[in-house]
């Protein structure tokens, strides 16, 4: 019986194997890289541009993940809410959309190390608050209205931190942003990067500049495969390294102006 379970694992070990080694061939072999990134959009990290051109961080990321493999890039827009299974299901190769490292979704799939870091953030309108207000005088008031993207670690920071809140979800991060800009609700939570983003982008929006939480965004790919996720875990690090990465950042999160 010890030997017949021993030859069980080998085999499903060299399965496993086989499986990893055809993931990162296959892309190549294909000749295109297939991203899921949220077909709401979420910039500066994805969206559209008035041609209806791909655009953001994430985006240019991908494009360079998808040159150094010599492939072109397939964006495949998927909604947020479907876009862990539609990983499983094999309908792209990874995702690469400002996702959060959870334990709860990495039961689901395998995360690279980390290409980002956050934090969660607090989006007021000044119009409502003519001074900024802290974040101890936001967690205690009652009946605040605050606004999320269904789904997200913004959606969850804000249930465990505002008790007395009611937290409204929305299915894209813009139209959380949108109730606050139009005094539907009092605040919204979103990670700091589209925060900052949103107040450029709006001038009667601002952040309380005190972080809730710190996060690490991962790019997510199929459980098994092994190779494609130590070439991803290279490719971050050698990006990191060379200064790319950086520039990527400058032109996204320092130079980049949104057209309101």
């Amino acid at each position: 019986m010890k030997k017949v379970l021993v030859t069980v694992f080998l085999l499903v070990s060299i399965m496993a194997l086989m499986v990893s080694a055809d993931a990162l061939q296959r892309i190549v072999s294909s000749g295109y890289l297939s991203v899921g990134m949220d077909a709401a959009g979420y910039m500066p990290f994805e969206g559209t541009n008035s041609s209806g051109n791909w655009i953001g961080f994430d985006v240019d990321f991908a494009r360079m993940m998808a040159k150094e493999l010599g492939v072109k890039l397939r964006i495949v827009p998927t909604r947020w809410s479907g876009i862990l299974p539609s990983l499983v299901s094999g309908k792209f190769d990874m995702i690469i959309s400002a996702m959060t490292i959870t334990p709860r979704r990495a039961i689901m799939v395998n995360f690279s190390i980390p290409y980002f870091t956050v934090g969660q953030e607090v989006l007021y309108n000044t119009n409502i608050y003519k001074t900024p207000p802290t974040l101890k005088e936001l967690l205690g008031r009652k009946n605040l209205k605050v606004a999320v993207q269904m789904g997200t670690t913004g959606d969850d920071a804000a249930k465990a931190f505002f008790k007395n809140a009611r937290v409204l979800e929305f299915a894209s991060m813009d139209e959380a942003a949108l109730q606050v800009a139009m005094r539907k609700a009092d605040v919204a939570v979103a990670d700091s990067t589209y925060v900052g983003y949103m107040a450029k982008k709006y001038s009667q929006l601002s952040s309380i500049n005190e972080t809730l939480t710190t996060e690490n965004y991962g790019i997510a790919m199929k459980q098994s495969e092994f190779n494609l996720l130590n070439w991803v875990n290279t490719f971050i690090t050698y990006e990191k390294a060379n200064g790319d990465w950086q520039k990527l950042y400058n032109k996204w999160f320092t130079n980049y102006q949104p057209n309101s």
